[in-house]
């Protein structure tokens, strides 16, 4: 099954399946009888649903002419570097999936992209971990706890720094960068 990919104007990757459903067809054998109607229509028409296991369509256009059927009602007319690619090469991982973007006939990672996404997550996880040691911090203050202060000021410190961290920056793919998860995150 093919699909069609194209960057859209904001920059994001767009990324259309076409439904197996829609592709043009004059008849269906499903054990040895024959469904169909006179002229070309998408087999869901005729069909409840499709595919149907040991079904065999006759199909009144080739894979490529249905993509391109679908292309052209589908993506937009100012559409940037639209290709055809095979589905199966769509990541199934959706963790970078807004750091996504065209290669040569496949998806890719931005690398630059995937990076902010990842200490984006790690600002969010710190947040609540911040209003905890704030709490423990005002509790220290209130009894004069100067060292439990500076034990609490120095987490603080260490979670303003997970975004920092080098492994970040040297990770060269996404499954390197997703195993960057500092301990005090956790």
């Amino acid at each position: 099954m093919q699909a069609i990919i194209y960057t859209q104007q904001d920059g994001t990757l767009a990324i259309v399946v076409p439904y197996q459903g829609a592709r043009l067809a004059t008849q269906v054998t499903l054990q040895d009888v024959v469904i169909g109607p006179r002229e070309a229509q998408p087999v869901d028409r005729f069909m409840r649903r499709w595919p149907v296991d040991g079904a065999i369509a006759k199909w009144a256009e080739t894979e490529d002419e249905f993509v391109a059927r679908i292309a052209k009602k589908d993506v937009p007319a100012d559409a940037v570097g639209v290709q055809i690619i095979d589905a199966s090469s769509i990541p199934s991982d959706r963790t970078f999936r807004n750091a996504w973007k065209a290669g040569n006939g496949c998806i890719e990672h931005d690398m630059a992209k995937c990076r902010e996404i990842h200490r984006n997550r790690m600002r969010d996880a710190r947040k609540s971990l911040f209003a905890v040691l704030d709490v423990e911090y005002m509790r220290a203050d209130e009894a004069g706890n100067v060292a439990k202060k500076l034990a609490v000021a120095k987490k603080k410190q260490e979670l303003r720094d997970v975004t920092a961290d080098p492994r970040i920056e040297s990770a060269k793919t996404p499954e390197e960068l997703k195993a960057v998860w500092p301990d005090c995150l956790k």
